[in-house]
Parts: structure tokens; C-alpha cells; sequence
């Protein structure tokens, strides 16, 4: 026992001297700060003006340091202005790279006073710090860009366009698509087409600018710099002579092959060619990002202008080989212009002639068909019956403007006569604009000086119609006599008669010509002019004169006599 209790003395001696084990420190190595990338700059800007006009157009130059490979690729590199009325209301807006050597923003303000303005570059580093500055909008004779009437005024009428001034708006033109530089242009004239057109009273021209010198005829990611320049110096000289552009986006020449029904197109000079096939244009992601690209472009480098009276995505859709993808496809791009222009111009849209479109008319903001359907020889005095036919249905279905966006023959055979009776039974029925009678050249011919003087005398009567403003309805018109027929639009303010002779429907244009009649002793009932008291102007559209004016009272109908007319008459009515 006292050996066991000696031994472990001994053991508990001996760990009291064992030396300390030394510890073991691990030691955490800190981590290495990496600075976050650069952000974009814009490391100047430069404005074209300090001071300028209400609705005149200010053009901003820029200078990045941004990065990116393709400057036309939006999914690269974005610049963009976020524009502070004096009211406080905002407006962003796209910029673009030039084609050539400089970054450019384009914006039109519509308010005088102080206007403050914040550019920002964007990249896949981030957002640059914004560069910022003010201008001066000062009063000016200019009313603006065009909208439907109840996007500008409440009360105004859906059914006829307004400048964003609420100045009323009422077209009057022709389709030129191919041929806006067929007359020549010169650095003091112009575009001598719109002198033309500004000397007959016309307004408003189609265009097809990517029919001629499309920003993709040389690739799909890179636009061609002689094109969008030219096509800026269009868009520019229209803005100077007040012509309103229906801008054309594709026609269907562009989107057609040789396995179309209509033969081939210019779907190979189109630079979309390059990255897919045609149906895969209509489908493929990648050419639906390029697209978007292109769309984005259009409206930075010419949507600030007042000179487009209206986005046409695609003209004659079934031209193309979208077939089972139209009406997919034609809303997209239709909601993407509606989504993404500041200045929300109009768009529109159609199917080739005589065609109705449901679908595409539902989701544009300018329902239009196209006319061709009118016999060869004889369908001059037709053409009203027609015309007013589509016009009134468009119009009782759709709470929009419409409008014939093609209309036509060959040749010059039936003019003006068909022009005429086109134009004016439109006005009567409730289109918003003139047809567009087609002009191309060739087997189309071109607009003659019967065709101008026939135009200047219908824009003579509809100069100071205010439409928007008098919110219209279609009245019936009944005649005493069976040979005439008519049509008329009315709202409480006023609105607009026109009655035409047409005893010699389907009969050859001489005939038409040679036995013009007087209409003696006409009486014309209206039922549906709201109840009151009217000043009535006739007017010879054929002289282009006015007729004496006399005064009616209407219950919900009434008798009107009419003065004398040859082939047709129109009527202003102003409430009194």
C-alpha cells in the first residue's frame, strides 16, 4: 500500500515539471479588395442650340467612354436623355450612334420655359453619372406632332387626328413610296416634290424609305451610313415644308422570297438575310433582338421629328412570307412602337387591297385598307360607292381614325375623275385622311396637273373644317331624285355633306365625260343632324368655288334644297 501511494506521488511530481506544449496560432490570411470596373462615362456633350422654339428639334452631340463592340447592338450599349419640362413632367428619350464618327440625341420639347435635361450612358459595367444641363423653348408658329383627338383633348373625337397643340388635323395626300426624291432635290429647293405638294394644299405623303435606302440593305448589325443620312435629309426637309410622313418600316417587297405567290421580292438585299431565313425573321430570337434594335434606332434618330405623321410597321402584310406568323409577328412589332416612342406617334398597318383585317386593325392605332379593285374602265364614278363603303365600316367599328392607305389603276385612263370621287366620298364617310391614290411610276404613272388642281380644290374646302373638334357622327342622306346619292358626317358644332350623280355608274370614262348633267330641283331629307339652326356653304368641287350660303333648321330630320350641280356637291354646315 505505501509502494502503490509512493508511485503515484512520483507520476503527479512528474507532470508538475513536464514542459508547456508551445500552441499552435493559424492565422487567417485577408482577403484581397478588388476594385469594382470603371463605370461608363460621357465625357462630353455639346448642344446644337441653347435657345430654340416650341416644337423645333434640338440635337445633342456626345462623346463616350463606354464598352462595347457594336454600337447599333442596344444589349451592348445604350445612351439615353431624361428630358424635365418646366411643369415637372419628364420625358426619356433615345440616343444613337451616327454611323459615322459621333453618339447623337434628338429631342423636340413642346413647352416654353426652362428645360432641364440628364444624359446617361449604360454598358454591362453599369450606369455613368448623368451629364446634365437646361435649355430655352421659346414660343413658335409650329403646332406639333400629330395624335389621335382624344389623346390630345377628351372632348375631341377619336375619328380624326390633332396636332399636339389640339391644332385639328385633316390630311390631304398621295402615296409616293418609291419616288419622294423622283422630282430631285437641291440644297436650296429642297425636295421639290413637297413644293408640289405644298402648292396643291397636300399635307401628308406615304414613304417607303427602306425600300429604297434601307439602314440594313448591307447587313443586320450594321447600318449603312449613306442611307440613314439621306434618309435624315427627307425626314428634315419634310419638317420644314410641313409635309407629315407615314413612315414605312417593311414593305413587303423587303419580307418576300421567290416561294411567295406574288414571285419574288428583295428579301436577299435585306441585310436580316445574313443572320436568318425568312421564316426564321418572323420567329428567331436572335432576329427579334435585332429587330428590336433596329426599332430602337428608327425612333431615336427620327421619331423626334413632328414630320412623322405615323409608324407603318409593315404595308401589305399578306405580301410577305409571314403567313402563319402575321398576325403574332404584326402585333409585336405594332406593340413595341406604342411601347417605346416617347412621342407615341400613331402607328398603322395593312393587308393588300380590298382585304378586311380584324386582328390588325383591333391593335393599330390607324385602321387603313387598300383599294384596287376598281375596274380598269369603269370604275371612276364606283369609286365613291366604294370608298365610302370601306371608310363607314372602319369607322362604325373602330373608335380610330381610318383611312385608305392604297388606292388605284394603272395608267392615267380614269383621272382625276376616280381621284375625285374617292377623296370626297372619304371626307363624307369619315376617314381622317385623304386615300392615298398610289404613284410609282410606269405602269402606275405619276400624279398629274389634273390630279393637283383636283387636290387643291378639295383641300381649299377642308382648310378650316375643325373634325376633331366637331366629334362627327354619320347622318343619312336621302335625294328626291334616284340618280343622286350621298354621305355626310355631323356633329352639334357642324360637319360636312357630299352628294354625288351617279347615273352613269359602269359606264366607260368617255361616256362619263361627254354627258354631264344638271341637276335641277334637288331635295335632299337628313336624318340624324343634331336638332338647331345651320349655316349651310355649298361648294363646286369641280370649280372649287363656294356657292351662296343659306341658313336650315333641323329637328332630328330635315329638307335641304339643293342649289344647281353638275356631277357632284359638296356641303359645310356651321351651327349657328
Amino acid at each position: 500500500m505505501i509502494k502503490r501511494l509512493l508511485f503515484l506521488l512520483l507520476l503527479a511530481l512528474a507532470a508538475c515539471n513536464a514542459p508547456t506544449p508551445t500552441p499552435t496560432l493559424t492565422l487567417t490570411p485577408t482577403p484581397t479588395r478588388t476594385q469594382p470596373p470603371p463605370l461608363p462615362q460621357i465625357t462630353s456633350h455639346t448642344l446644337d442650340r441653347a435657345t430654340l422654339g416650341r416644337y423645333e428639334a434640338l440635337e445633342f452631340t456626345l462623346a463616350l467612354d463606354a464598352e462595347y463592340t457594336n454600337p447599333f447592338d442596344a444589349r451592348e450599349v445604350t445612351l439615353d436623355g431624361t428630358f424635365t419640362a418646366p411643369n415637372g413632367e419628364t420625358m426619356i428619350v433615345p440616343g444613337f450612334w451616327d454611323a459615322k464618327s459621333a453618339w447623337r440625341l434628338r429631342f423636340t420639347p413642346w413647352a416654353e420655359g426652362e428645360w432641364h435635361y440628364a444624359l446617361t450612358v449604360t454598358d454591362p459595367r453599369g450606369i455613368s453619372a448623368p451629364a446634365e444641363g437646361a435649355f430655352t423653348v421659346t414660343p413658335s408658329e409650329l403646332h406639333g406632332w400629330l395624335l389621335p383627338g382624344n389623346q390630345v383633348d377628351p372632348a375631341y373625337s377619336a375619328h380624326y387626328l390633332a396636332h399636339h397643340d389640339g391644332t385639328p388635323f385633316y390630311g390631304v395626300g398621295h402615296g409616293e413610296a418609291l419616288n419622294i426624291l423622283n422630282d430631285g432635290f437641291d440644297a436650296e429647293d429642297g425636295v421639290r416634290l413637297f413644293d408640289n405638294m405644298k402648292a396643291a394644299g397636300e399635307n401628308y405623303t406615304v414613304w417607303w424609305p427602306f425600300y429604297t435606302n434601307s439602314p440594313v440593305n448591307g447587313g443586320f448589325d450594321k447600318y449603312n451610313v449613306g442611307n440613314v443620312g439621306l434618309i435624315d435629309t427627307i425626314v428634315r426637309d419634310a419638317e420644314k415644308e410641313g409635309i407629315y410622313l407615314v413612315f414605312t418600316l417593311w414593305d413587303h417587297p423587303n419580307l418576300r422570297d421567290e416561294t411567295h405567290a406574288w414571285a419574288d421580292g428583295k428579301w436577299s438585299a435585306n441585310g436580316f438575310s445574313k443572320l436568318v431565313d425568312l421564316p426564321g425573321f418572323f420567329t428567331d430570337p436572335e432576329a427579334w433582338a435585332w429587330q428590336e434594335n433596329l426599332y430602337r434606332y428608327t425612333i431615336a434618330r427620327w421619331g423626334y421629328s413632328p414630320a412623322i405623321a405615323s409608324w407603318m410597321t409593315v404595308s401589305e402584310i399578306n405580301g410577305t412570307n409571314a403567313y402563319d406568323q402575321l398576325n403574332p409577328w404584326h402585333e409585336k412589332v405594332n406593340a413595341y412602337f406604342q411601347t417605346h416612342d416617347p412621342y407615341r406617334h400613331p402607328t398603322t398597318a395593312s393587308m393588300s387591297g380590298d382585304i378586311d383585317w380584324p386582328e390588325g386593325f383591333a391593335v393599330m392605332d390607324i385602321p387603313q385598307v387598300h383599294l384596287y379593285g376598281f375596274d380598269i374602265k369603269l370604275g371612276a364614278v364606283r369609286a365613291a360607292a366604294t370608298t365610302a363603303d370601306w371608310t363607314t365600316r372602319m369607322f362604325a367599328g373602330y373608335e380610330k381614325p381610318n383611312w385608305v392607305g392604297e388606292f388605284g389603276i394603272g395608267g392615267d385612263g380614269l383621272y382625276p375623275e376616280l381621284l375625285h370621287n374617292a377623296i370626297w366620298a372619304a371626307l363624307a364617310s369619315g376617314a381622317a385622311m385623304t386615300p392615298a391614290e398610289w404613284n410609282g411610276g410606269g405602269f402606275w404613272s405619276y400624279m398629274t396637273p389634273d390630279m393637283y388642281a383636283d387636290i387643291q380644290r378639295f383641300s381649299q374646302f377642308v382648310a378650316d373644317l375643325p373634325l376633331v373638334q366637331w366629334n362627327p357622327a354619320p347622318v343619312a342622306l336621302t335625294a328626291s331624285d334616284p340618280q343622286v346619292r350621298g354621305w355626310g358626317m355631323a356633329g352639334t358644332e357642324g360637319g360636312v355633306l357630299w352628294v354625288q350623280d351617279f347615273s352613269l355608274e359602269d359606264q366607260p370614262i368617255e361616256e362619263v365625260r361627254a354627258n354631264v348633267t344638271l341637276r335641277t330641283g334637288v331635295t335632299l331629307e337628313i336624318s340624324g343632324l343634331p336638332a338647331g339652326a345651320y349655316t349651310l356653304t355649298p361648294y363646286d368641287p369641280w370649280q372649287g368655288t363656294f356657292l351662296p350660303a343659306f341658313d336650315i333648321t333641323c329637328a332630328d330630320t330635315c329638307s335641304l334644297p339643293l342649289p344647281d350641280f353638275q356631277s357632284d356637291l359638296a356641303l359645310k354646315l356651321v351651327k349657328k
